[in-house]
């Protein structure tokens, strides 16, 4: 009877010893035509950002005279996103379909990857010998669209006065600086099909990167600020690549 029981059980344990065996095959096996490519692992705000600054960066140094981004001098880059301590823009008049906080939302932990975020941007200027600092103050420095008053009114020696100069306190050669935004995933769609700084109609497919870029030029006629888009696309290597550069707005 004890010699049935357990071969009972030696045939129980062996049935599902095989079962098991079958299962684990069948899970094994890909079925044809049902193959999907493991997902993409999600890139980091840091990761992003560092290949993207040290793009529009290098993307400056490299620049010539004839089209945009121009090589300028002297200038400098503010190490914070937007120019700001929040890494947000303070005051963001925006371009259609661009939210500074969609991509990268805030988070608890926010201000500490913004320093990091800073200090990594530091290191990039520092190794391709660029000049970092904040924005310029420059006292009775007006913007270069601002007309001069008119002469004042009143007596003939007062009229003969000479009307206050709004651009006294600018500086007496050109200085340029330059703050980067936090990179946005994709393209916009207040920049969709339109002509970039060299006239091209924009159409960009697969992985795009876009990143607001902002240029102050201040000199002895005043100060002008120029907001420019620059779109990065991946190529085969997984580097991301400048594909377009679109004037946004200009402030003087």
């Amino acid at each position: 009877m004890r010699m049935k029981i357990n071969r009972r059980l030696s045939l129980a344990i062996l049935g599902w010893s095989f079962c098991l065996v079958v299962i684990a095959a069948c899970r094994s096996i890909s079925i044809p035509g049902r193959n999907e490519p493991p997902p993409e692992p999600e890139l980091t705000l840091i990761q992003v950002d560092s290949q993207v600054f040290a793009a529009v960066v290098r993307g400056q140094l490299d620049g010539g005279d004839d089209d945009y981004p121009y090589h300028l001098e002297p200038f400098r880059y503010d190490s914070r996103p937007y120019g700001t301590n929040s890494g947000y823009p303070e005051v963001f008049a925006g371009v259609e379909g661009i939210d500074p906080t969609l991509s990268f939302p805030r988070t608890s932990q926010s201000e500490s990857e913004i320093g990091y975020l800073v200090r990594t941007r530091k290191r990039i200027l520092q190794a391709n010998g660029v000049r970092e600092g904040g924005p310029p103050s420059y006292s009775q420095c007006a913007g270069a669209g601002v007309p001069a008053p008119p002469p004042p009114r009143g007596r003939s020696s007062a009229r003969r006065s000479k009307p206050p100069d709004v651009h006294a306190g600018c500086p007496k050669a050109p200085e340029y600086y330059l703050t980067v935004g936090l990179p946005i995933r994709g393209q916009p769609p207040g920049l969709q099909n339109v002509r970039d700084t060299r006239g091209d109609r924009v159409r960009l497919d697969g992985e795009v990167w876009t990143v607001l870029v902002d240029e102050t030029l201040t000199g002895p006629a005043g100060w002008k600020r120029s907001q420019y888009a620059w779109l990065f696309t991946r190529d085969r290597s997984g580097r991301l690549e400048l594909a377009n550069t679109i004037l946004v707005g200009v402030v003087q």
